[in-house]
């Protein structure tokens, strides 16, 4: 085999390994991190809105919130977060609340903390900050 015609089967073999996908080709930046990420920060909200949480057939309900501070999270700035948290979407979901923090009529200084229920299951609240 000649140098020429080993570089073009290396070649052709190039080409063939960059036309093949990987699953990095496939995978989708959201522009919001979990809630979690902030644990007990206090955090202003701006903007709310539905983010639900779809495997398979399964929807889980979930939001997405925008805070007027940036906070850190792994080495980059974020300000928008979501979460399927039970006791955070229902507060989320107060159609009045939503209008007023996304009009810019209102804004709301919150923090995440952990909870216990009535029946002593553990559990993440939104109280005032």
């Amino acid at each position: 085999m000649t140098h020429l015609s080993l570089s073009l089967i290396l070649e052709r073999s190039k080409r063939r390994w960059n036309e093949i996908a990987t699953l990095t080709d496939y995978v989708t930046i959201g522009d919001s991190v979990s809630l979690a990420k902030l644990g007990d920060k206090p955090f202003t909200v701006t903007h709310i809105e539905d983010s639900d949480y779809t495997q398979g057939t399964d929807v889980t309900k979930g939001v997405k919130i925008t805070t007027q501070e940036f906070f850190d999270v792994d080495g980059n700035q974020a300000n928008k977060f979501h979460t399927t948290r039970v006791a955070i979407v229902k507060k989320f979901a107060n159609q009045k609340l939503r209008d007023d923090i996304n009009s810019g009529k209102e804004t709301l200084r919150v923090k995440c903390v952990s909870a216990k229920s009535q029946a002593g299951k553990d559990f993440f609240n939104l109280v005032d900050a």
